[in-house]
């Protein structure tokens, strides 16, 4: 670190008599410095160029305000300090480190979204991967503008009752019925409404330039287009029902017989066949169906670790259920921190939130 300590001495004295042009070029060498040796660097030594990376940056004009929130922004190990700092700036400073930076957490970008307002928030709900809390947040503060920007974010998650909130707004809001339309984690109930607010729609649009004697004719043929689509919506759900079927009548003659155990669960998932990996799960789990396809395939990517390790099951078993995912089973750097996630988690742990996950199953 003797480089950080001789551009500390520079830095006292640009500080105090250095032009706006040197405190830039300081500014330039010190994040140089941090960016070559940051992927080895310590959180203690981090901080150091925390310090003095955040007190340079005060004194120094936008346009290099700019330049170091496009560069720190996707550093793992940025100074956390001088990133929160950049994220409150205006947005040309903000954007980059908002849309990218992995050092802001969810309880940063709500504060963020509270302090300075729609432009950005728009620039978060770019971001990969919104936690419920943000999500959450940007509906209820965020005005239709950032609503719209947030829903159309496919990877972002929604609480229950921030879908909700989604869907009631839709009934008014035609372009947000069409947002919500293309997702595909809303819940069968909400997803009711939702059609039915479309059709609603539909009917409104259609009768205000129609006859007042064609009001009947357009809701007919409304109805009968909502009916077609149900139908083969239904076929498909038909298909579906059908392999659920014949999976559960497996699993129910294999647990009958004694057979039904953790290998058979990695044997099941390690083939791909999900139908029955989820129902020896849930039977094993003493978990509903619904509740277990969100246990292995919902947002919550550590649902099923703790579940697994609730189970007493190994990592082979629980790394095969892993492999059903689509977003996850494949990436070898994510099973890679799943994996340090499930050593590192605690067995009374993981049995209390099965436990809770028994216990919220069985009043829904």
């Amino acid at each position: 670190m003797s480089s950080v300590s001789a551009l500390l001495r520079d830095l006292e004295a640009t500080m105090v008599r250095g032009s706006g042009e040197e405190r830039v070029q300081i500014l330039a060498r010190l994040t140089d410095l941090f960016l070559s040796t940051a992927s080895g660097m310590a959180e203690d030594q981090v901080s150091v160029f925390d310090v003095v990376i955040g007190r340079l940056s005060r004194a120094i004009e936008v346009r290099a305000r700019i330049e170091l929130a496009e560069r720190l922004a996707d550093v793992p190990n940025a100074p956390g300090g001088v990133v929160r700092q950049l994220a409150l700036d205006e947005i040309a400073v903000a954007r980059p480190v908002l849309i990218a930076s992995p050092r802001l957490s969810d309880q940063d970008l709500v504060a963020i979204s509270a302090a300075k307002g729609r432009d950005h928030m728009l620039a978060i709900t770019e971001r990969p991967d919104l936690g419920e809390p943000v999500t959450d947040f940007l509906i209820l503060r965020g005005g239709r503008v950032v609503t719209h920007a947030v829903a159309s974010n496919q990877s972002a998650r929604f609480s229950r009752h921030g879908m909700g909130v989604l869907v009631m707004r839709a009934v008014q809001d035609d372009a947000l019925q069409a947002t919500l339309g293309t997702r595909r984690d809303i819940p069968s109930e909400l997803g009711d409404q939702l059609m039915a607010a479309a059709k609603n729609s539909a009917r409104r649009r259609l009768s205000a330039s129609m006859e007042p004697a064609m009001a009947g004719a357009v809701d007919g043929a409304i109805e009968r287009g909502a009916v077609a689509v149900a139908a083969q919506a239904q076929a498909q759900i038909g298909d579906d029902i059908g392999k659920i079927s014949a999976a559960l009548a497996e699993i129910t003659r294999l647990n009958e017989a004694g057979l039904l155990n953790e290998a058979k669960v990695a044997e099941f998932a390690g083939a791909g066949a999900t139908e029955h990996a989820m129902g020896a799960v849930s039977v094993l789990a003493q978990l509903g169906l619904p509740a277990t396809e969100q246990v292995i395939l919902g947002p919550d990517r550590d649902a099923v670790l703790l579940v697994a390790r609730g189970l007493g099951w190994s990592w082979e078993t629980t790394r095969a259920l892993i492999s059903l995912r689509k977003d996850l089973g494949k990436s070898d750097s994510a099973v890679e921190k799943a994996r340090q996630s499930f050593r590192s988690l605690q067995t009374s742990t993981a049995q209390r939130v099965l436990g809770f996950l028994r216990m919220r199953d069985a009043q829904q």
